[in-house]
């Protein structure tokens, strides 16, 4: 007979306490410029990198229709926090589907909106930055696209579409 020991079952699971700068995407580990520009990538921001960003989101918004309805869409009711397993072993608020998603969201309410381009603040609508860049590029590469949050999305929203669509926006300005 085996001797082993059954762990002990507790009614909630147990989140890892948040530590910043964890992750494998976080600023101080991108790779140098020397060795992005041997990949064909600039390594940095080109000088008009907020229009071509624009330009990349209205792309995108006139290709694929579902792109705009996630962002519109989302009531965030947190459905999919507790089915991602990026939140749930960094404990990051800003790694929840729902509050990656709105990274993007906010940017595109302050551009492609009536009530972002007039009342920024009175519907969350922030200005895209190089900061709004650098929290894009640490929580988009942190999705792995499984897309377990979006089989439990009450409205069908694919988080990974807007992931993708956030990496191809960075993508086009020089950020990889």
């Amino acid at each position: 007979m085996a001797d082993f020991e059954v762990p002990e079952l507790k009614e909630t699971v147990e989140i890892p306490k948040y530590v910043d700068g964890v992750m494998a995407h976080s600023a101080p580990y991108k790779a140098k410029p020397q060795f992005q520009e041997a990949l064909g990538f600039p390594g940095e921001l080109m000088e008009n990198w907020q229009q071509v960003a624009l330009e990349k989101m209205t792309d995108l918004r006139t290709r694929y229709r579902s792109f705009q309805v996630y962002l519109d869409a989302c009531v965030k009711c947190g459905a999919c926090t507790d089915k991602c397993h990026y939140y749930i072993g960094t404990a990051d608020p800003k790694n929840m589907p729902v509050a990656r998603q709105d990274l993007l969201r906010k940017v595109y309410r302050r551009y492609f909106t009536f009530a972002g381009k007039y009342f920024p603040k009175l519907v969350g609508a922030v200005d895209l930055t190089k900061e709004v860049l650098d929290d894009w590029y640490s929580y988009y590469h942190q999705c792995s696209q499984c897309r377990r949050c979006s089989v439990y999305c009450p409205y069908g929203i694919d988080t990974a579409e807007i992931s993708m669509a956030a990496r191809e926006i960075m993508d086009s300005v020089g950020i990889l």
